[in-house]
């Protein structure tokens, strides 16, 4: 296992943003406004997670009926892939393994669960929060002795 300083825990912020599946688009597009977020995590009652929803999605939704009431009417749940699961990361994960993650699925930021058997969200790492950090690693790291 890896130590403190370089696992997902020590980054994360430990209030995510999201909403509720029974929230509707308008207050998830009010939501990621106020944090400046494209994507947010989409929760049920019991803070697992329901899904992910993203300014693309709520943007194709709206272009498909052409009507903006349509963000005060129909709920999150409504519109969320159910059947694809969001990528999420554990607190213990190595905060290098994290970050490419984050740049290969091009996600600026990914929730964070406290066991796989439960999904419960219990904060979010932002890519914006971690890069200067894992630069810095690389660039200090030692080559593989041969």
């Amino acid at each position: 296992m890896n130590d403190n300083s370089s696992s997902v825990k020590s980054y994360m912020r430990p209030l995510p943003v999201y909403v509720q599946e029974n929230d509707t688009l308008f207050k998830a597009m009010e939501t990621m406004k106020k944090f400046k977020t494209d994507a947010i995590s989409v929760i049920k009652e019991d803070y697992s997670i329901a899904g992910h929803l993203t300014k693309r999605k709520i943007k194709e939704t709206l272009s498909f009926c052409n009507n903006i009431n349509i963000l005060r009417n129909v709920k999150v749940k409504d519109i969320i892939d159910k059947s694809v699961f969001p990528v999420i990361l554990y607190p213990n994960m190595d905060i290098k393994e994290a970050f490419s993650l984050m740049q290969y699925l091009d996600n600026a930021y990914i929730p964070i669960v406290n066991a796989p058997w439960e999904k419960k969200m219990i904060g979010v790492l932002c890519l914006d929060d971690v890069l200067s950090v894992v630069k810095e690693m690389s660039s200090t790291a030692k080559p593989f002795d041969k």
